[in-house]
């Protein structure tokens, strides 16, 4: 089965939900073993109920960013450090955004500090790491909403001004918007 369509996800999503919930708990724990990363957004995913064991395990993944460049190039591919970066802002997006804002904008300002990491390592990626960036962004603009505008604003601008790659232009218009007090 593909899932191209809409129609095919809900088809999907109706086949699955006639599963037992044993055996999709015993297929998510086999993903679960994968050390890349669909393996970590799975076992990010297990712990998801948990707000403060989620961050954590985002937080520890986003940290793994930092090691990306020391690590031999056969062992990721430039698209892979893409899709780590997805993976990290659907965790954010789904898993803790929802239920700690100020959490959330912590730990997408850690993922954007990691893009000279990934810049390094995604190869002729760069779009994906840059399409991340953008991405990160408009969640700050969601995230900051309940923040004092001020502290996010000067937040990016340090960010913006620590930009080594131009993958932070996106944050330059979420900074505008806190600079007026809002987003």
């Amino acid at each position: 089965m593909r899932i191209v369509t809409n129609r095919d996800l809900e088809t999907a999503i109706a086949r699955l939900s006639r599963r037992s919930p044993e055996s999709l708990a015993a297929f998510i724990t086999s993903l679960a073993q994968d050390s890349g990363p669909i393996g970590e957004q799975v076992r990010t995913f297990i712990v998801g109920d948990d707000l403060n064991e989620a961050m954590a395990s985002i937080k520890e993944r986003i940290d793994q960013l930092r090691h990306l460049r020391d690590r031999s190039h056969r062992q990721h591919s430039g698209e892979v450090v893409g899709q780590r970066l997805d993976a990290l802002l659907d965790a954010i997006q789904t898993l803790v955004l929802p239920r700690d804002p100020r959490g959330a904008l912590e730990l997408l300002l850690l993922l954007i500090e990691r893009d000279a990491d990934a810049m390094e390592s995604c190869g002729d990626y760069h779009d994906s790491v840059q399409s991340a960036v953008d991405r990160a962004a408009g969640l700050i603009a969601k995230a900051g909403q309940s923040q004092q505008p001020h502290e996010v604003r000067m937040t990016l601008t340090r960010l913006v001004a620590e930009d080594a790659y131009g993958t932070r232009r996106s944050l330059a218009a979420v900074m505008e918007a806190f600079a007026q007090g809002g987003s």
